[in-house]
């Protein structure tokens, strides 16, 4: 008796993309990864509740290509969007696009290439960290890198995960956390592994034009519930070996809220008192720009300042 089930080859790349209203950008988006000269490949576009066309242009390359897949769902945001195409994903590894933007024609293949036993995780765009162009980097040393959130590790796009370690925790972000929610991710996925991350030494993403963080007004309060997160994702027993990298990246969140929140509002809020307590248990100062940034009266002197010292780097 012949068992006439056919089992098809899993893909060794998922390529997953979530869609908002981008009937202007998908197109390309999708020709870019379709066109790639790796095509071991499945394509996931999950369409989040689109108001626009997105949701058709999605099918029509479905129809047209096998190896896209469509996902149509109500509204939940990019992170359950992301979320969703994980779940149905059948490749080895998963590898986030986003809708406005594109991939060099073997962004794919310089990825797969690291790709092996020795890891889970191959990060492109590593001319983005100080990391000597080397193609491996240590655990530790990556975790640091990521919890500071150096140059795009803080993004999903531009590398590859293996599936094993991307799970729903990686997430589970409330929807009010939408600047920073790529962050968090970062801290679940680098903390999911114990092998060395390999790493892509040059441009493997197009990026698009960017509008949730240049539009973003940060306040005191959104920078405490992002740290809030932030420490539930580092675990608890590594906060101390961690802490100064939290503390740069938070300091980084504070000269944000300066610029957008006067220096009475910040300044007693727990945010704040959080930064200055775990810096004196760790022995860190502010530099001498940094607490003159700080004590200046208004956010017109701190947006000038900011304009002219390197404060914010």
């Amino acid at each position: 008796m012949f068992d006439c089930h056919i089992f098809l080859p899993m893909p060794f790349i998922s390529v997953i993309i979530p869609v908002y209203n981008s009937d202007d950008t998908l197109k390309e988006c999708v020709k870019s990864v379709l066109n790639q000269s790796f095509s071991d490949i499945e394509v996931i576009v999950v369409n989040d509740g689109s108001k626009d066309v997105s949701g058709g242009i999605a099918d029509d390359f479905a129809e047209k290509d096998k190896r896209v897949k469509v996902i149509h769902q109500e509204n939940l945001g990019r992170s359950m969007a992301r979320w969703n195409g994980v779940k149905e994903a059948t490749g080895v590894w998963i590898a986030f696009v986003d809708s406005d933007d594109t991939l060099p024609v073997n962004a794919l293949r310089d990825l797969a290439e690291m790709a092996d036993d020795s890891t889970d995780i191959v990060f492109g765009n590593g001319f983005t960290v100080f990391v000597d162009e080397r193609s491996v980097v240590e655990l530790h040393e990556f975790r640091k890198l990521a919890v500071r959130a150096d140059g795009t590790i803080g993004v999903p796009w531009g590398s590859l995960y293996r599936r094993d370690i991307v799970t729903y925790q990686a997430f589970d972000v409330p929807r009010e956390i939408y600047n920073g929610e790529d962050y968090i991710f970062w801290l679940n996925i680098i903390f999911k592994t114990d092998m060395p991350v390999k790493v892509v030494n040059h441009s493997v993403y197009n990026k698009g034009e960017e509008h949730t963080a240049s539009s973003f007004f940060w306040t005191a309060d959104y920078a405490y519930k992002l740290n809030e997160f932030r420490k539930k994702y580092v675990p608890a027993h590594l906060h101390k070996m961690y802490m100064p990298e939290m503390i740069e990246d938070r300091l980084t969140n504070l000269f944000a809220v300066t610029l957008c929140q006067p220096r009475r509002v910040w300044q007693n809020s727990q945010f704040y008192k959080d930064i200055l307590a775990d810096m004196k248990e760790c022995g860190i100062n502010f530099t001498f720009k940094q607490r003159l940034f700080l004590s200046l009266p208004s956010i017109a002197l701190r947006k000038t300042y900011s304009k002219i010292s390197e404060i914010l780097h």
